[in-house]
């Protein structure tokens, strides 16, 4: 159900599942069972923008199992972040540290969030502090995620090579690959980003991530369209209810003029993700395309509010100019057409 995009009846089902096998106590086995039913509960919530409830549903893993305390801890805190509600996930995650304070994932996590919030220069000494040499694969990771928030591109790559060099597995260097090429996307390298992304998908040609940042890096930039098309729609055949993989096929429908089609995807990849600046502005920007010009002022002034309660790390400030700037391009055709209207009559 939930891979044929019905969500709300999956979670239905689920909860079905979790009542019928209720019970006051459990064995050993009946707990992890149940652990895990509830932890496919709350993913269904998280996939189906309803974080509130996800949470609720992390948690009652702790009740029935007080030793799954840290890793709960963890989802719930990702559970904010993946909501953008980064007031909440920092909070959470403040709480997790001094509950757990040798939990190494939830200082990481921690770590994370502090990112998220603009904090990078603390982020990067919490994680410093966690690593016992530079043999730390894990920890170089985190920092090259933090440095990579921080714009720190120096740093990132650096700390990318002694990750590459500790990567022991095909799948340890898909992941350095990967961080790679955003790297260099990020960096408006498209030349380079686009042959570390080759180096993920010669290893693994199902990375479904690897094919959706390629082609929507592709579209982006308004070439290749037809290969931008075959690589989305590869991801999408491997995850089709991903709303960012449906967001980057909207964008290539329509940089090939077929508004329709993105509209219908744009509207889809908003029920998955929910609040997320980028695909607002996209959609205003096919609203626009089409002459529905007040639906593309409501998405962009929709986009600019979102975008003040984004991660610190993801706001671009050229990105919010840009939108403004259709924004009051689209008030004042708005204005034009209304006067014309009137003088018609």
């Amino acid at each position: 159900m939930d891979a044929e995009g019905k969500t709300d009846q999956a979670i239905t089902t689920m909860k079905g599942i979790l009542d019928e096998t209720a019970k006051k106590s459990y064995t050993a086995g009946e707990k992890g069972n149940r652990a895990m039913l509830l932890e496919r509960l709350a993913g269904l919530y998280r996939s189906g923008n309803q974080p509130r409830q996800a949470v609720e549903v992390f948690r009652q893993i702790a009740e029935l199992d007080p030793d799954t305390g840290p890793r709960v801890a963890v989802q719930v805190i990702d559970t904010y972040r993946m909501a953008k509600d980064f007031p909440k996930a920092q909070e959470e995650a403040d709480a997790a540290l001094k509950k757990y304070p040798q939990d190494r994932l939830v200082q990481m996590v921690h770590a994370s969030v502090l990112a998220d919030v603009g904090k990078t220069d603390q982020a990067i000494a919490e994680l410093k502090a966690l690593a016992k040499d530079e043999k730390d694969r894990e920890i170089q990771l985190a920092l090259a995620q933090i440095y990579e928030k921080a714009k720190r591109f120096d740093d990132m790559e650096k700390a990318l090579a002694v990750a590459e060099r500790l990567s022991q597995s095909k799948q340890d260097k898909e992941s350095v690959y990967f961080m790679r090429g955003a790297m260099f996307e990020r960096m408006k390298k498209f030349d380079s980003a686009e042959a570390e992304f080759r180096k993920v998908l010669d290893a693994n040609p199902q990375n479904a991530s690897a094919l959706n940042y390629l082609g929507y890096m592709l579209a982006d930039r308004n070439v290749r369209l037809e290969e931008a098309q075959k690589l989305v729609g590869d991801a999408l055949a491997l995850e089709p209810q991903n709303g960012a993989f449906l967001d980057s096929m909207a964008w290539v429908y329509y940089r090939l003029n077929r508004l329709d089609e993105a509209e219908n995807l744009l509207v889809r990849a908003l029920e998955k993700i929910g609040r997320d600046p980028t695909v607002r502005e996209h959609l205003g920007d096919v609203y626009l395309k089409q002459g529905k010009v007040r639906e593309a002022i409501a998405q962009w002034q929709t986009a600019l509010k979102e975008s003040e309660s984004a991660s610190a790390s993801d706001i671009d400030p050229a990105d919010v100019s840009k939108i403004r700037a259709k924004l009051e391009s689209a008030k004042v055709r708005l204005a034009q057409e209304t006067t014309a209207s009137h003088d018609k009559r």
